[in-house]
This record gives structure tokens, sequence and C-alpha cells, in this order.
């Protein structure tokens, strides 16, 4: 989903627009092009595309795109300006200034959104020129290319063996994983500088399924347990933060200073924090919990609410929003919660695409269980006629 942010002082056409692109792009609105300049330079992630009234209030709205386009950080968004200045003059000094395009007032929502979309398909070419730009420059980096491998290597291993285990907890990891980035893209848009690296962002997606990979050293009678856990199995069950963290932290000095051995460690020993220092293994509270597992902490209950076991049905999406936004500042970092709530329809789009991969799976698996039921059956009955027959 593209990001956009409309900066504009008149209330009535800010909201106008907005509602024209609230469905297709994720959208920030500024009426005072200050504040909006203000609020660029504390982000980390940029919006895809501004559109700017010429007339905003705050600063020149030429003296902003100035700004923007001198900024390297902010060089690459794209600019859309409305204006009813008729001269043709300030529409050239528009784009003299890096405009992409330029629209006359009164303002055809239709034809602005349309305009837009084609702003933003060139976008989606030219990142995709620079992704395979970027691609070429991981292969020549040769030692860089093989780390990323092993990350990758050693997730699907982990991952296929928790799952040997428990059959949920594979497609839990992966599904978090992607709630999780759903959160973490809007939290780096907010404005707010929480320390996490842009180019950092995919690393911490794929440490992100690691987050149970604890699991491996518990018992599977609990791991497998279909009911509420006695209190000594719940013990061994919260063991599993314990022990993913035993085990980087014993190995870590082989890829000291390494950002997914970092990312990993965070999440998997500090995801069942809670903000109110009630939750495990160190009883955490607050600030004192990496900002990570503050995160990945929402998108774990959010899947473990909504995904279906078959030992409990799943809850809607709308409990599973009302539980989550109960426990802001109780269970959850309030920011994170606010994040999820602003996020929440590309989240329910999200575990739909989910819960239709799983149930393919489920049937695949099923399909596959069938069939080798079949041939034990017709081997069996082949033994059994064998049997009779003198050689």
């Amino acid at each position: 989903m593209h990001s956009l942010m409309i900066v504009d002082s008149n209330d009535t056409e800010l909201m106008a627009i907005q509602r024209a692109f609230e469905q297709t792009c994720s959208v920030i609105t500024m009426n005072n092009g200050k504040s909006a300049l203000g609020r660029l330079n504390k982000s980390t992630v940029m919006p895809d595309l501004m559109i700017i009234d010429l007339e905003v209030v705050g600063i020149s709205a030429f003296e902003m795109m100035g700004r923007i386009k001198g900024n390297d950080k902010m060089k690459d968004i794209s600019i859309v300006i409305i204006s009813g200045d008729k001269e043709s003059s300030t529409e050239l000094e528009a784009y003299r200034l890096g405009a992409s395009d330029f629209i006359h007032k009164p303002v055809n929502v239709t034809l602005l959104k349309k305009r837009v979309e084609l702003q933003l398909e060139v976008l989606g070419y030219k990142k995709q020129v620079q992704s395979h730009v970027n691609q070429l420059q991981q292969n020549v980096n040769f030692h860089a290319q093989n780390s990323l491998r092993l990350e990758y290597f050693l997730i699907g291993i982990i991952t296929d063996l928790i799952s040997v285990k428990d059959g949920f907890t594979g497609m839990h990891s992966v599904s978090v994983s992607k709630y999780m980035g759903i959160i973490l893209r809007d939290m780096m848009m907010s404005g707010i500088n929480y320390g996490i690296a842009p180019e950092d962002y995919e690393l911490i997606l794929l440490a992100a399924q690691l987050h149970d990979m604890g699991k491996i050293g518990v018992p599977d009678s609990v791991l497998r347990k279909e009911g509420k856990y006695t209190d000594e199995e719940f013990r061994q069950m919260k063991n599993h933060t314990i022990y993913a963290s035993n085990a980087i932290e014993k190995y870590a000095y082989l890829l000291p200073n390494n950002k997914f051995i970092v990312y990993t460690y965070q999440m998997a020993r500090y995801h069942h924090e809670r903000f109110d220092g009630n939750g495990y293994p160190d009883g955490l509270s607050g600030q004192n919990i990496p900002f990570l597992a503050r995160v990945l902490a929402v998108a774990d209950v959010y899947d473990a609410l909504t995904a279906k076991r078959s030992y409990k049905q799943a809850t809607t999406h709308e409990q599973a929003y009302n539980i989550i936004s109960q426990g802001a500042g109780i269970q959850f970092d309030p920011q994170v919660v606010s994040a999820f709530q602003r996020a929440q329809a590309d989240i329910f789009e999200t575990a739909k695409q989910m819960m239709a991969q799983t149930m393919q799976m489920q049937a695949q698996q099923a399909q596959q269980s069938d069939m080798h039921q079949r041939m034990v059956q017709k081997s069996r009955q082949m033994d059994r006629a064998n049997s009779g027959k003198v050689i």
C-alpha cells in the first residue's frame, strides 16, 4: 500500500482529498506546512507522494518544496501541487522546484485521484528498477549474500523443527511476522524516531519468525496439550523464552555485533513481557522492554486470538481488536496499540489471506494423508492375497 501525505490548510478540501484516497493509500493529513516539514524531519520512513496546497499556511509552499528536494532523506518524495493561481509562471516555478504535477482549483477529486494514481504507478516502476539495482549490488557483495542465505537457511530449519513438534507454531511464526511488519511500518512513518534504521525492516521481520524457537525445548506433552495448563506445565511453557535466549547468548560470540542476532534475541526473550511489569521471564515494564518485543507482543496476541486451533475457536477480528485496545498500558505499549488501531484494516486483510493459505495447506495435507492411507490399505490387501499362494 502506498503512503500519502496531504498538506492543505482548507479543512473541507483536506477532508475531501483524504476520503478519496483512504481506501487505497495510507494517508497522513497536515494543515500546516511548517508542521508537515517537522514531521518529515523526525520520521524515519518517508511518504511516497505529497499533495501540497500552494496556499498552505505556516511556510511558503515553494520554500517547503525547496527544503524537501534539498534534503537527502526527502528528495525522492513525489510532489503534486494544487493551486487556484492561474498564472503559467507559477506552474512553471512549481515544476522547476521539482513538482511531478500541477492541478488547478477548483479541484476535481476524481481527476486528482487519477493523476495521483498515475504518479504512484510511475513510482512503482522506479521502485522495481531500484529493486533490481539493489539486487545486482547485493550479488556483487558475495559475503553479504551468503550471510542473508544463512539467515534464511537457519530460519527454515528452526521453523520446520518447531512445526514437527507443534503443527500450529510454524504458520503462527509467519503470520506474526506479517502483522508485525504492518504495525512497525506505521510506527516508522509516524514522525517519531524509534531508533530503527529503515534498511533493517526486512531483517527484523525475518528475525521475528524465530520468536518461538525456544519451544523446541518444551516437552511435547505440554506443547501439544489441548486444555488449560497446570502450574508446572505453564512454568515449562514459559521457559521457551529462556531456552531461546540462552542458546543465542551461548553462540553470539561467533557473530559479534550482528543485528540479526540482536533482533532475534530481543524478540525471542522479551515478547511475553507486559507493559505493567507482570510478564515473563524478567518482569520488565514500560520502556525497559525492548521496542521490537513490544511491537511483536501485539502481533503475537492478535494471531493467537484470531487463529483457529484444535482446542479453541478463532475470535473475530473485532473481538481481537477490542481485547488488544483494552490492554493498552496494561499488557501492551499504548503507542504500539495506537499503531495497531490505525493499521487494523491492513491487518485484517492480511489475516484473511493467511487463513486462506492455511486452509489450502490443510487441504493438501489431508489429501496426502488420504493417499497414504489408500496406499497402505492396498499394500495390506496385496500382502494378504500373497500370503495364501504357494511358491
